[in-house]
């Protein structure tokens, strides 16, 4: 059975980024995200810094999840970002560079559904191999989306 939060992945969901450095990553997801919803870019930059500074959303393993609930958020929004460059500036909670960062923005008003879709990246992302596997992809988002979805 796929994950919850596959079911809000479209064909544009998942970009191959630089990486390079947190920012970069961040700012990359910005761009994108603020072409998918209703938030300006400012907004939604502000939204994710924010967030960033309460703790770190650099989970471990190579995995960074960096969330937002805003309110009147439509619909959960949910984007892959495949780093070609590891950041190591990230600040993981184990110091390992991140390597794939999945976004999540969903209305602030649905706490349970938030957790519960959050729940699902993470348990999926924090399988063994499951990232590995991505990066063995390469830059072909069908295959992405395909591991993704079993």
């Amino acid at each position: 059975m796929a994950s919850e939060f596959v079911k809000y992945l479209q064909s544009d969901s998942i970009l191959i980024v630089d990486g390079e450095s947190k920012k970069k990553i961040l700012d990359d997801i910005v761009a994108h995200a603020c072409t998918r919803c209703t938030m300006d870019e400012d907004q939604l930059r502000e939204a994710i810094w924010k967030r960033e500074r309460m703790m770190t959303t650099g989970v471990g393993k190579g995995l960074a999840l960096p969330h937002i609930r805003v309110n009147g958020f439509p619909t959960p929004l949910v984007i892959v970002a495949v780093c070609r460059t590891p950041a190591s500036d990230y600040n993981s909670l184990d110091n390992v560079p991140i390597r794939l960062a999945v976004f999540l923005a969903a209305d602030e008003r649905d706490q349970e559904a938030y957790l519960k879709l959050l729940g699902s990246i993470s348990a999926r992302l924090k399988e063994d191999k499951v990232i590995d596997r991505i990066f063995e992809c390469g830059e072909d988002v069908a295959k992405i989306m395909g591991i993704l979805s079993e």
